[in-house]
This record gives C-alpha cells, structure tokens and sequence, in this order.
C-alpha cells in the first residue's frame, strides 16, 4: 500500500509530500516514524520531516543497512541509515506539493503530514476520489505511541471501507 510522507503548509490547506511505495499502512509506517524519530533524529521532528522530503522513498526502515545489503545493488537503491531505503537523487521527480481537498494521486493510499506549528502528526486515508481525514497526533501524544493507537488509527480505515460498501 502507497503513502505519503510529508509537511503541511500553515494553515492546513495544502502540502508538500514524497511518495512511499511499500507498506504505507500504519502499522508499519507509524512504528518506523516513531522509532526513526526517537534514535536517528533523537526526537528533532523538523529534522525528520526534512530528510523525509529529500527523496521518493520504497520503503521507510529505521534499521541499520548491513554492507551485504547495501552492496547488494549500490545503484539501484539510496540506504538512508536508520531511514529507509529511497531513489537516488536523479531518480526522483520534484516533491508532490497538492492541496489537502484536492483528489489524492491514488485511491488506497495514506498520508502522514506533520503541522509544524502543533508539532502535530496528521494522517489520512485516500478513499472514494479524497482524502479523509483520520488521526492528529499531538506531540505529546506522538511521543507516547502505542500499539491500540495504531490499531486505532488502522480500524478508522475499514470504518471507512465499509461506509463506502454501504452506499454502494
């Protein structure tokens, strides 16, 4: 499932975001954030948020890449050390910049924008032609994640899955 990592504007009404290709569900997505958050950026969201959008991502992984990994296909992939794996810098096309009310570039995608202001987490779910708004993560409440929030956070999407079965 796709995603994406990004920053809202002040004010809420667009943003600026790079794309995830693999397992961009929360539970995945959320515990990788929080643990890079916590050991790679020791808790500096802005830091986080700006290595997020230097590149198109495949997958976030807050691991250390072992050598017989990275030397695996060196040219293929970008191993960002306790980030993830990206595209290379000439791989990359520019950041997706979109307005939250527009239509999401695909259907069954999520979106994880950090409000600079709030220090706060906002998470979406594209569904039905638009994104829907899902979680604010408060710092606070970022800072303290658990499991039954990412639960949550995942059930709030098959809430919405099956409304959409019901008009349908």
């Amino acid at each position: 499932m796709n995603a994406l990592v990004g920053r809202l504007a002040p004010g809420g009404r667009w943003f600026r975001a790079r794309p995830v290709e693999l397992e961009g569900q929360p539970s995945w997505t959320l515990a990788q954030m929080r643990a890079m958050w916590d050991r790679r950026f020791q808790r500096n969201t802005d830091r986080m948020v700006t290595t997020l959008l230097r590149r198109d991502w495949s997958v976030l992984a807050a691991t250390e890449w072992p050598a017989s990994v990275t030397e695996h296909n060196p040219h293929e992939w970008r191993y960002v050390s306790g980030v993830g794996r990206g595209l290379h810098h000439w791989q990359c096309g520019r950041a997706l910049v979109a307005g939250i009310a527009a239509p999401p570039p695909v259907d069954d995608a999520w979106a994880y924008l950090w409000e600079q202001e709030l220090g706060a987490l906002h998470v979406y779910a594209a569904r039905g032609g638009r994104w829907h708004h899902l979680a604010t993560l408060p710092a606070d409440v970022w800072a303290e994640m658990t499991e039954q929030l990412v639960v949550d956070v995942e059930a709030r999407w098959c809430w919405l899955a099956r409304g959409e079965e019901k008009v349908a």
